[in-house]
């Protein structure tokens, strides 16, 4: 992370090192460490306190400085070496702890550093503690399912990374494209829960969503969503709900199907005047050497009895 452009508003600190080349009448190439007291020793000068500063409004002090002390000398400033720092990473994380961070890290190089969140952290909550004060929290859906890294606040010494406990979760299975279980965060409905599961597979029934879930009585029980409908996308979603969002029925329509020591066996696409050579046409090449050539059932379903016949 020390391989980045340095934003302007970086906050200065001790151990950084700024760079100073200076032209015109003079030309020099400066390099200025900031000291434990926060402060930098200008050739000629005396000292210049640039600690707690962004570098924009350091950079331009300095040029000022530059101005005001040589006549026809300009400065230009950049960043050389930056200063480490310590953070705590604590709570729910696999190797809580305090760790050496760059000053450029933030939240989420924290995390990476101590090896993430555990199965029982919370990723919709971790919060980012200063001096005692939450100074802001970062849901991690955001980032994971949306891209979104606006809450990734850059961090100061000393400052703590909090994972609390997961919060409610909810289940979704079935035809979804990322079945697991799901932080709710406020209120949650179907479509809520459905979106962060990656939304429906094409193979998806969600006229008849199967939702079970505890009542009031610590009982077990199944309802039923109709996710086609404004209403049923709009159900709300409890903590401990387990969603399933069930299939498409198999084929339908009229076919015929082949079972047995068939070499292509399955079901195939019923025409008017179909005959049994339009399936087997040949018995060395459609038949397994295993079959049976002198014997075959057609099995037959009447629809209107839905008797069998053989």
């Amino acid at each position: 992370v020390t391989e980045i452009p340095v934003p302007t508003d970086y906050t200065l600190g001790p151990g950084d090192v700024l760079r100073v080349q200076l032209w015109g009448k003079e030309n020099q190439n400066l390099e200025l460490p900031i000291s434990r007291d926060g402060s930098i020793s200008f050739p000629d000068s005396g000292p210049m306190n640039l600690a707690g500063l962004s570098f924009e409004e350091a950079r331009q002090q300095i040029r000022k400085r530059v101005s005001e002390q040589y006549i026809g000398v300009e400065a230009a400033v950049t960043l050389g070496e930056l200063r480490s720092m310590r953070v705590f990473v604590l709570g729910e994380a696999r190797n809580p702890g305090s760790y050496t961070v760059s000053s450029l890290s933030t939240i989420t190089n924290a995390l990476h550093v101590s090896g993430g969140v555990k199965q029982n952290g919370s990723l919709r909550n971790v919060q980012h503690k200063r001096n005692g004060k939450l100074v802001g929290t970062l849901d991690l859906y955001d980032l994971l399912l949306k891209g979104d890294s606006s809450a990734d606040n850059r961090l100061q010494p000393g400052d703590v990374i909090f994972i609390p406990p997961v919060g409610k979760r909810a289940g979704i299975e079935g035809e979804v494209y990322r079945p697991a279980l799901y932080e709710l965060k406020g209120d949650n409905t179907l479509a809520d829960l459905v979106r962060m599961a990656g939304g429906l597979t094409p193979q998806a029934y969600p006229q008849r969503v199967n939702i079970e879930r505890t009542n009031q009585d610590f009982l077990r029980i199944i309802a039923e969503a109709d996710y086609t409908t404004h209403q049923g996308r709009n159900a709300r979603v409890q903590a401990g709900d387990r969603v399933r969002i069930p299939s498409i029925s198999d084929i339908t329509g009229q076919y015929v199907e082949v079972k047995g020591a068939a070499t292509r066996t399955g079901k195939f696409a019923w025409m008017p005047g179909m005959r049994l050579s339009s399936i087997i046409q040949n018995l060395d090449t459609d038949l397994q050497p295993v079959a049976d050539k002198r014997f075959a059932a057609i099995v037959r379903t009447d629809k209107n009895t839905d008797s069998i016949s053989v």
